[in-house]
């Protein structure tokens, strides 16, 4: 598992106080020295000035707006101060400061079992922040906040990844979060610290289970397919029942029909022949030979008559 922190990242930062003094005296004591020794008051004066501006500096210190710092007398807590510019006591006091921006962390669940024994990998984030008024909790009770709400988030999201089923890890991503960031959210308020927000970003699983999963949606959809086909088959069953009776008692209806059927027929097959059986025509009305060519060749002037309007032309009339 890589680091959970970069090596430039530091949980608290602390502000000292005694190197000033330090510098300071060096400062001071150097610079009288120098002056006597040349002799010359400015030297004097400059490294007075000097010295004196460092050892004050000491004892004071700025906190940034999005800073809060914990001051310890004597390695004993004191108070927490906000930002701006506070005191301190050289050598007594040392400041922990630490920042209360909200912070986002990544943490995983590699190769977890399922409740329906299925493996997954989660990938997840975490937000959280230090709650600005206990700081100092976030600081005094726990060594490393960061790594250890970390390192309960993963927990927790392992716990509850392999108490869940498959199904329930990809259809219900917002009742895990929610349950997981409860979780998390209770055992931070130990520390100071609100959570407010865990994500599931990625659900990774095997490339045979995608595979088949794949397979199985696509099986699916055919099932759904076919039903469909089937039930459209009963509704058209269903209409050319009720046509069946109401051409069964009205034999001119009936015979309209069927010359409709062969009009639209010829209509869009142009030129072609079609073969009408001889009981069809005799159904209709037309079982001379004249009347039945008659009637057809009438029935091709008028599909050309209607294919030349589509197209603007205009038909000869036969002598």
């Amino acid at each position: 598992m890589s680091s959970l922190f970069s090596i430039s990242e530091k949980l608290v930062s602390q502000k000292g106080s005694g190197v000033h003094v330090v510098a300071g005296l060096i400062i001071l004591v150097a610079g009288v020295a120098a002056g006597l020794s040349i002799p010359s008051e400015a030297v004097v004066y400059v490294a007075i000035i000097i010295g004196l501006a460092i050892i004050i500096s000491a004892f004071l210190m700025i906190i940034k707006q999005y800073e809060r710092g914990i001051i310890l007398r004597l390695g004993k807590y004191q108070r927490q101060v906000g930002p701006g510019v506070q005191t301190r006591i050289p050598f007594v006091d040392s400041v922990l400061v630490v920042d209360i921006r909200e912070k986002v962390r990544d943490f995983k669940a590699e190769r977890m079992l399922t409740r329906d024994n299925v493996p997954v990998t989660i990938d997840a984030i975490l937000r959280y922040k230090i709650i600005e008024e206990r700081a100092r909790d976030a600081i005094l009770n726990v060594e490393n906040f960061n790594e250890i709400i970390q390192q309960v988030s993963q927990t927790t999201l392992r716990n509850n990844i392999g108490s869940s089923a498959f199904q329930d890890v990809l259809s219900k991503r917002e009742e895990i979060n929610q349950h997981v960031k409860s979780v998390i959210a209770s055992e931070a308020s130990n520390w100071g610290i609100e959570v407010t927000g865990v994500e599931i970003r990625q659900v990774i699983i095997p490339q045979e289970l995608e595979a088949a999963m794949s397979m199985e949606a696509q099986a699916e959809r055919e099932k759904n397919a076919r039903v469909k086909y089937g039930e459209s088959e009963v509704q058209v069953a269903k209409q050319f029942q009720e046509a069946s009776r109401v051409y069964e008692n009205n034999p001119v209806a009936y015979a309209l029909r069927q010359s409709n059927m062969l009009y639209e027929s010829i209509k869009v097959q142009g030129n072609t022949i079609v073969m009408v059986p001889s009981e069809t025509l005799n159904s209709m009305g037309f079982g001379n030979l004249g009347m039945t060519l008659a009637y057809l060749e009438n029935t091709k002037l008028a599909a050309a008559k209607s294919a030349a309007s589509s197209k603007g032309e205009q038909i000869p009339k036969k002598e």
